[in-house]
């Protein structure tokens, strides 16, 4: 990995819930033209695929405790999966 991307476990929080994902980041160019990040989100236990079709914003914390505020831009309700786009610093 690299200072503008991560791939490994992250802990999504939402809604007083902590969902254990494995998540796939970078950073990229926004819509403006300014630095943005985001990526795929995908819940690592099936129990968790559901609560993870309710959310809509929220945290992603790293293992190393930095946070980042995102939206989410696609998933699929039961699938356990989040399109998101990161509001801002990157917290990798």
């Amino acid at each position: 990995m690299n200072e503008n991307s991560y791939r490994g476990l992250a802990t999504v929080l939402h809604s007083g819930f902590e969902i254990v994902v494995h998540a796939d980041l970078s950073v990229h160019r926004s819509s403006d033209g300014g630095p943005g990040w985001g990526g795929h989100l995908q819940a690592d236990r099936d129990e968790d695929f559901e609560l993870m079709g309710d959310v809509r914003s929220g945290q992603v914390r790293l293992p190393d405790g930095r946070e980042g505020d995102f939206v989410r831009t696609d998933g699929s309700t039961g699938a356990g999966a989040l399109e998101i786009t990161g509001s801002g610093p990157a917290p990798f």
